[in-house]
């Protein structure tokens, strides 16, 4: 197939898309990229990205066009500005700029929902179909931001979101409870929806991230540090533990929260058993693994977006590590059906130190979590599955 994707977040930072389109050009298509400038790590546009350099690179195979972006920065008007600059300039390079020949539009969704309407412009010149991949609630994420269901602003969200999600010819969701979300929230007919969840590299199977047992416990977390992720509960249940000598907490990632996380820490008095590495990349990330004996995972339950699945728990099953989490919606129902661990309900930091608790004072219960993980994973949570997924969802739009 030649597929054209649209997505506002692209190498050099780091998204699993990065390794998606590669994947694609791997099983033979051809990719085109239409995406922004690279500002999520640092908050601000490279120096090789500005005045108008590197707008169309070659990355591992895929044609990748750039179009100007304000951006990011920090607060939120500078995201919001950041997000519409996306929209206004890849809706012009939609319509002006000359594209490779292509079958179908391919959005991967992440935050904002408005990169879908780049995407409906190509649709509208080129009469070619979009199948959106969709990792994140619109409107529903806005609320992470402190935004009321009351306040105007949500409600022309909400609008704007239900528009864009119109443009889709089909749904691919990577939680389940998403499909009660977009039907009843959104009216998108359950018709046009399929499941196709996040996946984690089968490579990391083959590999022994095994740990010695040697007396000192470390836990692991590795992601995005936003508001979503529900920090503070992590960061709070480590303070529980600040006065023990034998346990290190590992946090690997940044985002719009990592500073006042940090801050958090210091306030709380965890900072004393926490390392904060900031963000790496996946492959440097992975030595992670083998230092650790178990993961933690933490979201938001305020709202739907504590229903998603974040893709960190496929990677934290292959690499066949316990986790214990705070969390509700479908990030726990996965830790309990497979076994891999256990979770606690959303915000319930006292109950995420017990566990932590639980398992330095007792490893061997949760000596079977790591292949249960795996296990779970095998059936669930390939590339491979999920790649034929998408293959398949994308080559029934062309026919």
């Amino acid at each position: 197939m030649k597929i054209l994707v649209v997505t506002q977040c692209f190498y050099p930072d780091i998204y699993a898309i990065n390794e998606g389109v590669t994947t694609l050009v791997r099983h033979g298509h051809e990719v085109t990229v239409l995406t922004g400038l690279p500002d999520y790590t640092t908050s601000e546009i490279p120096e090789e990205y500005k005045h108008g350099k590197n707008r169309r690179q070659n990355y591992n195979g895929v044609d990748v066009h750039r179009v100007s972006i304000i951006p990011r920065r920090h607060g939120p008007i500078w995201r919001s500005l950041n997000y519409i600059s996306f929209v206004i300039n890849g809706c012009m390079a939609a319509r002006f700029r000359k594209w490779n020949e292509f079958d179908v539009i391919y959005v991967w969704g992440v935050s904002p929902v408005t990169m879908i309407f780049p995407a409906a412009s190509l649709k509208k010149r080129y009469k070619k179909k979009i199948f959106l991949y969709c990792m994140d609630l619109w409107p529903e994420s806005v609320k992470a931001m402190g935004f009321k269901e009351s306040s105007p602003l949500y409600g022309i969200i909400h609008r704007i979101s239900k528009r864009a999600y119109s443009h889709c010819d089909h749904i691919a969701v990577s939680s389940k409870p998403f499909f009660k979300y977009f039907e009843e929230v959104n009216q998108v007919p359950m018709e046009k929806m399929s499941y196709m969840p996040q996946y984690a590299s089968a490579d990391m199977l083959g590999m022994d991230f095994t740990k010695k047992p040697d007396g000192h416990f470390d836990f692991l977390y590795i992601g995005n540090i936003g508001m979503a992720q529900d920090m503070g509960c992590m960061i709070k249940a480590i303070a529980e533990l600040k006065d023990k000598e034998n346990v290190t907490f590992h946090i690997i990632g940044s985002g719009s929260e990592f500073e006042n996380t940090k801050l958090l820490a210091e306030q709380t008095g965890a900072d004393k058993i926490i390392k904060f590495y900031g963000s790496k990349p996946f492959r440097e990330a992975m030595q992670y693994y083998s230092i650790c004996d178990a993961c933690i995972l933490t979201l938001d339950g305020s709202n739907h977006i504590g229903d998603t699945l974040p893709g960190k728990v496929q990677t934290y099953m292959a690499a066949g590590k316990p986790i214990f989490g705070a969390l509700n919606g479908a990030g726990n129902s996965v830790i309990s059906e497979s076994g891999c661990g256990r979770a606690v309900k959303a915000g319930d930091y006292k109950g995420l130190a017990e566990l932590f608790s639980d398992y330095m004072e007792n490893p061997e219960k949760y000596a079977d979590c790591g292949k249960k993980a795996r296990e779970y994973f095998l059936k669930e949570f390939t590339e491979e599955k999920h790649f034929e997924t998408l293959e398949r969802g994308l080559q029934a739009l062309i026919e």
